[in-house]
């Protein structure tokens, strides 16, 4: 029997213990629909607020993007995996939880009610909504009004697909889901990343591993099969 088999009944023992905790009156179908919906809707209503948009407006998109990139892979290497002054909370409930219950060779989600531990928490749309207003407003002030609308939509657009994505890949390797173009790869990318020997080190963007080429941290196998969950 090998190491990963030995060690599968305590990771089960260990995940149960951490579903455990989740909320009595959690609800998954809410937690996934809610931020989605508002998100959608912050991006709907920059989009519909443009008014003439320049050519060179459009710019804000890939930039936007770019600072997204950057910023996902920085919070998560520099703060969800150490543990950073007055954030200590974000590190227990995705180092702490999240890994320890998801390991590279056992990503699939188990039930919905484990949305709680791949999403989120609930209210972070609305945080990061909060928080994109003085940006927003600021970037219409040093650049133009629909720039500034352009980069909150693309923002918002990225929190949206962050949270699908990652769900992607936390489901079963066969869901038809994972058909979709690309997606394999993605999930590959993310699957590496719950190895614990790697989680500090490699592999820290989720959505597009756009800045994991950039500063040196992607990494890949050695030819030769690989496992997956």
């Amino acid at each position: 029997m090998v190491a990963n088999e030995r060690g599968f009944p305590r990771r089960r023992r260990r995940r149960a213990e951490i579903a455990a905790r989740i909320p009595r009156g959690y609800c998954p179908a809410l937690h996934l629909a809610a931020p989605t919906a508002l998100g959608a809707l912050v991006l709907a209503a920059a989009v519909g607020s443009l008014d003439a948009v320049e050519a060179v407006e459009l710019l804000a998109v890939p930039a936007t993007l770019l600072l997204a990139f950057a910023f996902e892979w920085w919070a998560h290497r520099s703060v969800l995996h150490r543990r950073a002054p007055l954030l200590g909370t974000l590190y227990e409930r995705h180092e702490r939880e999240h890994h320890l219950a998801f390991t590279a060779d056992d990503m699939a989600l188990r039930s919905a009610r484990e949305l709680w531990l791949v999403l989120t928490p609930p209210y972070s749309v609305l945080l990061v909504f909060v928080l994109l207003l003085p940006l927003t407003a600021a970037a219409g002030i040093l650049f133009t009004r629909d720039a500034a609308l352009l980069g909150l939509a693309t923002a918002m657009g990225f929190f949206v697909s962050y949270e699908w994505l990652h769900l992607a890949y936390h489901l079963p390797a066969d869901s038809a889901v994972l058909r979709l173009p690309g997606l394999l790869g993605l999930r590959e990318h993310h699957r590496r990343h719950h190895d614990p020997r790697l989680m500090k080190r490699w592999n820290f963007n989720v959505t597009v591993p756009v800045f994991d080429v950039v500063r040196g941290t992607r990494w890949s196998p050695p030819p030769g099969p690989a496992s997956r969950a």
